[in-house]
């Protein structure tokens, strides 16, 4: 039986890999201000909305960028807050879907 030692550099790489491809899974977007909830699942590429506990909305992507939800939301409901990975979600969201144009 082998043991393979791994270095704190390789750690943090293959952590932050990690993490990296499991924000862009499944994310909060935000809250709107009526108070749903905004999750993005990327296996569907869709922004699911709840309303406290019920489903309120499925919005299927089709490849388009997230944030172009991200501004609809803006205009026709406000955002009351972003979640904490939102960014960082977006950006990984967008360049994804850019590389793949």
């Amino acid at each position: 039986m082998s043991i393979t030692h791994t270095t704190p550099q390789e750690r943090t790489a293959s952590l932050a890999s990690h993490l990296t491809d499991a924000l862009a899974r499944s994310f909060t977007l935000g809250v709107d201000a009526t108070g749903s909830t905004h999750h993005y699942y990327r296996p569907a590429d869709a922004v699911v909305v709840f309303n406290g506990r019920e489903l309120d909305h499925f919005q299927p992507l089709d490849g388009r960028p997230l944030a172009e939800w991200q501004e609809f939301v803006a205009q026709e409901r406000g955002w009351a807050s972003l979640g904490q990975l939102a960014r960082v979600g977006l950006q990984v969201d967008t360049e994804r879907k850019e590389a793949h144009a």
